[in-house]
């Protein structure tokens, strides 16, 4: 009888560390899958600029995988100036845009998306009543008072990761 104790003692101990060992091996295999779809899901900012003759815009992308989350956006033509949410507050002009955005914060910007930050288009300003030659010559002062804008944002994942800030100077 006491070998039958010792017996279902250890069976009832080997059965008890088999129990604990998948517990703590399903832990860690969980860890590393909750890690690994953490990674998986990065957004990655950048500015994008058409410079067509008859078209400009600047667009904000998201060539991450994953949402991108907006947490502070500036743009400033220098580095002492105030910063805007809005970029068209740094252009000199007097039209009416055809598009454009503030990028306030908690905005999120899907995957493989974009945001058109601001536009203007030779056919919307002769929709104005402005000729095509002071469209045309609006549109080639835009693209002088976009070189030098300075783009600093700030954002992180959908899980609230900081992501590193985007730092860009417009050409």
């Amino acid at each position: 009888m006491k070998w039958e104790v010792i017996v279902s003692v250890s069976s009832a101990l080997i059965a008890l560390s088999a129990l604990l060992f998948s517990v703590f091996s399903f832990k860690k295999q969980q860890d590393r899958a909750d890690a690994y779809s953490k990674t998986s899901v990065k957004p990655l900012l950048s500015i994008k600029s058409q410079n067509y003759v008859d078209l400009k815009s600047i667009q904000l992308i998201n060539y991450g995988v994953g949402p991108a989350v907006i947490r502070k956006v500036g743009f400033r033509r220098a580095p002492d100036d105030e910063s805007t949410n809005k970029i068209v507050d740094l252009f000199n002009l007097n039209i009416d845009w055809e598009t454009f955005v503030n990028v306030p914060a908690k905005r999120a910007i899907p995957a493989e998306g974009e945001i058109t930050l601001v536009k203007q288009s030779l056919k919307h300003l002769m929709n104005q009543g402005i000729s095509e030659d002071d469209g045309l010559s609006i549109l080639r002062d835009w693209k002088s008072q976009k070189t030098g804008i300075l783009v600093h944002i700030e954002y992180s994942d959908i899980y609230g990761n900081e992501m590193e800030p985007m730092k860009e100077k417009l050409n």
